[in-house]
């Protein structure tokens, strides 16, 4: 028969007792492992009445300031918007203050050379002087008239004593409107220029100024056909009338005058045409002139429309009697500033325009115009290479022994590149400049950046 063998006894410390390992591991593992330790999380500080105050204020309108907000960048983002910030930005109302200070003059020295000049001829004939005197008034209402700045009879006191022009007193009032119709055509085509984004017309300073007299002229010529047409068309309809048995009545009234509006409308589209197209020197295509020419003459027939009125309400006031030069003299100015800011306002309708549909309104040959695109990608390549030319020289500067000698390769690489691109872009800027006896040096191109030197 087999003995069952005794467990041995511990010796030493644990002497005594009986080994039970295996007991004690169940026990280690059917005890429960302790919970991880949380670290304690600090109480949030309450909030004051003021941040909470804050934060309904906020949760309340921000679906309002957010609506606001997208109905400002949608206003922002409308046509005529964009057309009247271009206006504001190219300094608009400071550009009509000049051309209106030039207007003032011009018009005064042009109807004294004007009537001196043919006051002989339409004193003989009262329908033109008519004419011409309703052209004048719609061109600058309150300036001519029973009630105006100059009657008739000053008119015919110039005619009269037109041929003082070939003495000394009419070959200066002469030398006075040729000064002034040129300075406010000079002024007209800066500020045009100026609404078009264009650099100084670098023309011939006599070429320009002899531009601007024949411009000045052919604005005269188109106010004596203006007046021309309105007497052909008063006599036209007179004629028409008398066929048909009507006599003098209001409906009569009404369409000449509607037949006078519309010439004074054509003129002012036409004028206006031919100042943004040729006066200014733009390259404006056709298809965008006339949105803005066509705006710019009803908005400038409308602006006479309500001028006549205007004048009209005021003469019968009691006051007009006793400040009636000081009044015209005022609404004259006032008149040419409202009408030279509707010029500059079509004119920036036209750039905005044109800008949209990416057209330049620069006079440029097919031939310029690569040459330039060509210069700016040159100018964006020198930029590129000056870029890397800087972040090598740090890479040189902080690099260790071990890799010294890459960096100063990569260094005099990238050196080596932009030389290379300052010599293209010198090159292309002495083409599109060539080099002459009278022309000015070609600018010199960008170089390096600062902080950027040789090979270390």
């Amino acid at each position: 028969m087999r003995r069952r063998r005794r467990p041995r006894r511990s010796r030493g410390l644990y002497a005594g007792r009986v080994s039970d390992k295996p007991s004690r591991r169940r026990e280690r593992e059917r005890r429960p492992e302790p919970a991880a330790v949380v670290p304690a999380v600090p109480a949030e500080e309450p909030e004051s009445p003021f941040e909470t105050a804050r934060d309904r204020l906020e949760n309340r309108f921000e679906e309002p300031i957010q609506r606001v907000t997208t109905l400002t960048q949608r206003t922002l983002a409308w046509f005529p918007v964009r057309v009247w910030r271009h206006f504001l930005a190219r300094n608009g109302f400071l550009l009509a203050a000049g051309m209106s200070y030039q207007a003032i003059f011009a018009v005064f020295a042009g109807i004294y050379v004007g009537f001196a000049i043919a006051g002989i001829w339409l004193f003989g004939n009262e329908d033109a002087l008519n004419a011409v005197i309703d052209v004048i008034a719609q061109f600058a209402p309150g300036l001519v008239g029973p009630d105006g700045v100059l009657s008739e009879s000053d008119l015919q006191q110039i005619a009269q004593s037109g041929v003082s022009l070939f003495g000394w007193t009419g070959a200066a009032a002469l030398a006075g409107v040729i000064w002034t119709a040129i300075a406010f055509i000079t002024y007209a085509r800066i500020a045009i220029r100026s609404i078009f984004q264009l650099p100084k017309d670098p023309r011939a300073y006599v070429l320009l100024k002899a531009r601007d007299l024949v411009a000045s002229l052919l604005f005269g010529l188109a106010l004596f056909i203006a007046a021309l047409l309105s007497v052909a068309a008063t006599s036209l309809l007179d004629w028409l009338f008398g066929l048909a048995g009507w006599g003098q009545s209001g409906w009569e009234t009404v369409l000449v005058r509607t037949g006078g509006l519309v010439v004074v409308f054509a003129i002012d589209t036409l004028s206006l045409a031919a100042l943004f197209r040729f006066l200014s020197g733009a390259a404006v295509p056709w298809r965008r002139l006339w949105y803005g020419s066509l705006l710019g003459g009803g908005a400038l027939a409308l602006l006479q429309l309500a001028a006549n009125l205007v004048i009209t309400i005021s003469t019968n006031g009691p006051l007009y009697s006793a400040f009636a030069t000081f009044a015209v003299f005022l609404g004259l100015l006032l008149w040419f500033r409202i009408s030279n800011i509707i010029i500059l306002v079509a004119a920036s309708w036209i750039a905005v325009e044109a800008n949209d549909r990416g057209q330049t309104l620069r006079r440029v040959t097919p031939a310029q115009l690569e040459e330039e695109q060509a210069m700016a990608e040159a100018e964006a390549l020198l930029l590129a290479a000056q870029v890397s030319l800087r972040a090598a020289q740090e890479e040189a500067d902080g690099a260790n022994w071990l890799r010294k000698p890459a960096a100063r390769r990569a260094l005099r690489q990238a050196e080596q590149d932009v030389s290379e691109r300052e010599s293209a872009v010198a090159e292309l800027a002495a083409r599109q400049r060539p080099a002459s006896p009278w022309s000015a040096p070609a600018p010199a191109p960008r170089g390096r950046p600062p902080g950027v030197g040789g090979s270390a």
